[in-house]
């Protein structure tokens, strides 16, 4: 069988190496260690872990509930989340609170009890059960009732500009999914393109609506004023006079969930619960102050065991251990866990691109996994994106931007069994590969390298070849773990670009495209054996090559890849391979049709091999003559010997007679 044996023996050479060196896994690479997390979307989705829920600055709730279990009274739960403070007092005021659910086109409005509504701008009535819808009209407002039929008890009028709407008992607004919302105070509608529907309510009748819409009325009576002063003081500290509303209704400010919820049927379904109602009252006028100001009091559900340094001196960073995992009774945001798919940061890769993964980059080294993500830097398939912990928050959907991303390489480690396992210990720590597309660990037994494609270790003289090759640079990252072969013979590991087998006999070899296409298609190692060569070029340079146990598969761009084996081959090599006469198989040896034996077609000609007759090449002219009498199922039958040439007079020998060819005249003859 032919060798390449100056590479054959470095690459044997290699290997004998790398299987008896022992503890020196780890620098068989010069990577340099990198701080960056990198994590490659492993199954095209990241495994996330965190702490928290919200931004952190501030207020934790679920951190007060814990303070207050533990006895704290709401001040001391204040003075924590807002050092510096001081007590103060606000007096009742009313307040402009946007209703962001009712900014559309139109608005309609029913009083809640049998108690009319009055319309500011005419003084009409909105008697109960009858359904008033306010839209746009040119510069002003439209308002009709019913049908607007005063036959049918409706009417209809135009006005100018804003309307205030008003009654004893609140007033209740329809939303777009046909639910209702009570609103104590008043309703004013400002005209616009879009409807601005503004509750001027007062402070503490806001409140109602507020503190149990931010915190579970279950909450312990002492978080619960906590939350009330918070919210109270918030409220007061980001008034702006010269905007249309004072404040918002959702969490880009507070939640603000009005005075009662009523489903389609009019059945009320939520209203203001006794609990918080009673912390409201209990506190009431109290905010907390700073500098003369009111404080900007910020708080979120949980900040997960560490405050977040915030806008101003009082809000500062510091550990929260009420806060932490297990701290706080029947919290479930302090420890969270999600999958998110990496098709959530697509649009952050811009112009069709796809993510592959993220690189933490920056934390602000606050507790677990080193504290929240303040900088990152997003893998795509065209280039990269840097994107704030913050905006990962927002595009994953995740409670927090105080998480980790969990390793796969760890996870593989594991589910191989960890130091116990056969990759024994760790000996290196995880680090970024070179490429900036995913990470590696090394260990006493092997190497594990995560990527799009997954995690999987990679281990002895398989590791060793690909690490000749160029690593994930040469072949790709590994898309499947060191495996048995389905014949108990040998190993294998499958990579992007192709795959590394391993056999005692043979060694660790590489097998890639046609080739190993074509190797698959005659039955990987049960049929043409384990390779006994990594592929190489042919030395002159137009093809590829493997050898294997049992043949060789060459391939060319103009002809693909075929395997050569047996007599066959050997016939092919004492010819000069594809530098010979015969050039490239141009099909793979193939069973003849009488079932006498096997042939192989060339560039050049064919080599026939059958079990009387022997290999024999065939080609030229003779070929030619041979194939217009019928090949091996003419008179001629198989060839029996090889090509003579005496003078200008080449002869060749078949079962029924002999070709001869005269390079004289051009021609064949039957002697």
């Amino acid at each position: 069988m032919r060798t390449r044996t100056r590479r054959l023996t470095r690459a044997l050479a290699a290997t004998a190496v790398a299987l008896t060196a022992t503890g020196t896994l780890a620098t068989l690479t010069t990577l340099p260690a990198q701080a960056d997390e990198v994590r490659p979307a492993v199954g095209g989705a990241f495994a996330v872990v965190g702490h928290g829920y919200g931004h952190g600055i501030g207020m934790s709730q679920w951190g007060a509930q814990s303070r207050a279990l533990s006895g704290q009274s709401y001040r001391t739960i204040l003075d924590f989340y807002y050092p510096g403070t001081s007590v103060g007092n606000q007096a009742n005021r009313t307040l402009r609170v946007g209703l962001t659910s009712f900014a559309n086109a139109a608005v309609a409005v029913t009083a809640p009890t049998s108690a009319q509504l009055t319309l500011s701008s005419s003084g009409q009535k909105i008697g109960a059960g009858q359904r008033l819808v306010v839209a746009p009209s040119g510069n002003g407002l439209s308002a009709t009732v019913g049908s607007g039929n005063a036959a049918n008890g409706g009417w209809k009028e135009t006005w100018g500009g804003t309307v205030t709407i008003s009654g004893p008992d609140g007033v209740l607004l329809q939303k777009g999914d046909g639910t209702f919302v009570r609103y104590d105070g008043t309703i004013r509608i400002v005209t616009g393109s879009t409807l601005t529907v503004v509750n001027d309510v007062p402070l503490e009748t806001y409140l109602r609506g507020v503190v149990p819409a931010e915190s579970p009325s279950s909450f312990h009576p002492e978080a619960l004023k906590a939350q009330a002063v918070a919210a109270r003081s918030y409220a007061m500290s980001v008034l702006n006079p010269q905007a249309q509303t004072d404040i918002c209704d959702t969490t880009a400010c507070q939640v603000y969930r009005g005075s009662e919820l009523r489903d389609r049927n009019g059945a009320t379904t939520w209203t203001t619960p006794a609990s918080t109602d009673s912390a409201i009252a209990a506190t009431a006028g109290e905010i907390r102050s700073y500098g003369g100001q009111v404080a900007f009091t910020q708080f979120s559900s949980s900040n997960g065991g560490w405050t977040v340094t915030g806008s101003k001196p009082y809000l500062t960073a510091r550990a929260d251990p009420f806060s932490g995992p297990g701290a706080a009774a029947g919290s479930s945001v302090a420890d969270w866990s999600a999958t998110v798919p990496a098709t959530a940061f697509d649009s952050a890769c811009g112009n069709a691109g796809s993510a592959t993964g993220l690189v933490i980059t920056g934390r602000d080294g606050r507790g677990d996994y080193g504290g929240r993500v303040t900088s990152a830097k997003l893998l795509c398939t065209n280039g990269t994106a840097t994107l704030t912990g913050t905006r990962i928050r927002q595009l994953a959907g995740l409670r927090s931007d105080w998480f980790s991303i969990v390793s796969a390489v760890q996870q593989r480690y594991g589910a191989l069994g960890g130091a116990s396992g056969p990759l024994g210990g760790a000996t290196s720590a995880e680090l970024a590969t070179p490429n900036g597309q995913g990470s590696y660990q090394h260990f006493a037994g092997g190497s594990i390298y995560a990527s799009a494609a997954g995690a999987w270790d990679v281990r002895g003289a398989i590791r060793s070849e690909w690490a000749r090759l160029g690593w994930e640079n040469g072949l790709g990252f590994p898309t499947t773990g060191d495996s048995r072969t389905p014949n108990g013979v040998g190993f294998y590991n499958h990579f992007q670009g192709g795959s590394v087998y391993f056999s005692p006999a043979t060694g660790a070899h590489a097998v890639r495209g046609a080739i190993r296409s074509e190797w698959a298609r005659l039955g990987w190692e049960n049929g043409m054996g384990f390779p006994s060569t990594s592929d190489a070029p042919t030395p002159n340079g137009i093809g590829w090559y493997t050898q294997f146990q049992g043949g060789s598969i060459y391939w060319t761009p103009f002809a693909g890849a075929h395997a050569v084996r047996g007599a066959i081959l050997q016939e092919w090599g004492s010819l000069g391979w594809e530098n010979g006469g015969l050039g490239f198989p141009v099909t793979s040896d193939a069973a003849l049709p009488n079932g006498r034996g096997f042939f192989t077609r060339f560039q050049g000609g064919s080599i026939y091999w059958g079990p009387t007759s022997g290999v024999h090449a065939v080609r030229g002219a003779v070929y030619d003559a041979w194939a217009a009498q019928g090949w091996e199922n003419g008179s001629l039958g198989m060839p029996t010997g090889d090509e003579v040439w005496n003078g200008t007079t080449l002869t060749q020998t078949f079962q029924g007679g002999t070709l001869s060819f005269s390079s004289t005249t051009g021609k064949v003859a039957r002697v």
